[in-house]
C-alpha cells in the first residue's frame, strides 16, 4: 500500500504556515524538480511537513493525476499556484527557521505568492466561537475520503483545496447566540448539529453535509483561524479522494448548484484566494 504523507492526518500541533508559490517564468523543468527535492528531504524533524503541486507543476513533474486549475465561474476568487507547502509545529520559532530554510532553496525557482501563519484558536474553534471541523469523518472513514483509492492513478495522494477565508466578526457578533447557531446549524457552546426538523436549509451545516448522486461528499478538514484583532478569519484547507468534491460543495454554498439556496454563513466571511492541488505520496515525493 502506498504511503500518503502523514501530517495530513496529525491535528497535534498549534502553530501552522501555509507557502504558496508560483514557478518563475523561464525556468527548467529539472530546476523545479531539484528545489522541491532539496526543501522535501530537508524536514527537520521538528516540524511536520505537507507538500502538494498545482495541475501544471503535477503535469511538468509527471505525477499520475489531471485535473484543472480551480475556478468557479468567477464567483469566489481563483488565485492557483504551483506549489503549496504547509509547515506545522508547537512553537512558531520552528515554523520560522525552517520557512527560512525552504525559501534558500525555493526562491530562484519560485516565486512566493503566499504566506500566512495560522493557529489552533482554544479547544479547535473557528474564531466566530464555533467548533470547527467536527463533521470530519474517523478512522478508516477519513483516510477513504481523504485519499485516492488503491487501483486508481495517484492512489495514496490526496486532492488538496486552499482558501484563506476573512471574516466579518463585527457583523457576526451583532447576531444573538440563537442567530449564530441557526447560521452554522448547530449549538455553539457544545457543538451538537441540529436534527432535520431543527435544521434551517441556508444553514453551513445543510449546505455543506450533504450526498452528490447518493454518494456522501465527505473530505478531511484541516482549517485553522489566522489573523489578528484588525484583520483575521480562516485558512480553509480540506482534502479528497475526489477534486469534484470541492467544486459541488462550494456550489452549494453560493446558491449556484440545485436549490439555488445560499449558505448563509458566507455573508459573514468572504473568500480571498483559491487553489487546487494534489498531495503525492511519500513515495513519489521521494523519486523527484
Amino acid at each position: 500500500m502506498t504511503a500518503f504523507q502523514p501530517a495530513i492526518f496529525d491535528r497535534n500541533s498549534r502553530q501552522h504556515l501555509f507557502l504558496e508559490f508560483i514557478r518563475r517564468p523561464g525556468t527548467t523543468d529539472e530546476a523545479a524538480r531539484q528545489a522541491l527535492a532539496t526543501v522535501v528531504g530537508a524536514d527537520s524533524g521538528i516540524v511536520k511537513t505537507v507538500f502538494a503541486c498545482g495541475p501544471a507543476l503535477c503535469q511538468q513533474f509527471g505525477m499520475p493525476v489531471s485535473f484543472t486549475d480551480f475556478s468557479l465561474d468567477g464567483v469566489v476568487p481563483a488565485t492557483q499556484a504551483d506549489l503549496f507547502v504547509w509547515l506545522q509545529a508547537d512553537h512558531r520559532s520552528h515554523l520560522f527557521d525552517l520557512a527560512m530554510s525552504f525559501r534558500q532553496h525555493l526562491d530562484p525557482v519560485f516565486t512566493l505568492q503566499l504566506e500566512q501563519d495560522g493557529f489552533v484558536y482554544h479547544d479547535m474553534r473557528d474564531l466566530t466561537g464555533f467548533v470547527d471541523g467536527i463533521g470530519n469523518p474517523e478512522g478508516e472513514a477519513a483516510l477513504r475520503a481523504a485519499l485516492l483509492p488503491e487501483g486508481q492513478a495517484g492512489a495514496g495522494g490526496s486532492f488538496v483545496f486552499a482558501q484563506l477565508w476573512r471574516h466579518d466578526l463585527a457583523s457576526f457578533n451583532q447576531l444573538s447566540v440563537a442567530e449564530q447557531e441557526n447560521v452554522f446549524g448547530r449549538t455553539k457552546v457544545d457543538a451538537v448539529e441540529f436534527d432535520d426538523e431543527r435544521m434551517p436549509q441556508d444553514a453551513h451545516v445543510g449546505r455543506t453535509d450533504t450526498d452528490h448522486d447518493g454518494v456522501p461528499q465527505k473530505i478531511w478538514r484541516r482549517s485553522v483561524p489566522w489573523g489578528a484583532s484588525s484583520q483575521h478569519g480562516l485558512y480553509f484547507l480540506a482534502f479528497s479522494c475526489e477534486v469534484e468534491r470541492f467544486d459541488y460543495l462550494l456550489r452549494r454554498m453560493y446558491g449556484i448548484a440545485e436549490d439555488g439556496v445560499r449558505d448563509q454563513l458566507t455573508h459573514y466571511s468572504a473568500p480571498q484566494t483559491g487553489s487546487y492541488w494534489y498531495a503525492p505520496t511519500q513515495e513519489m515525493l521521494a523519486s523527484l
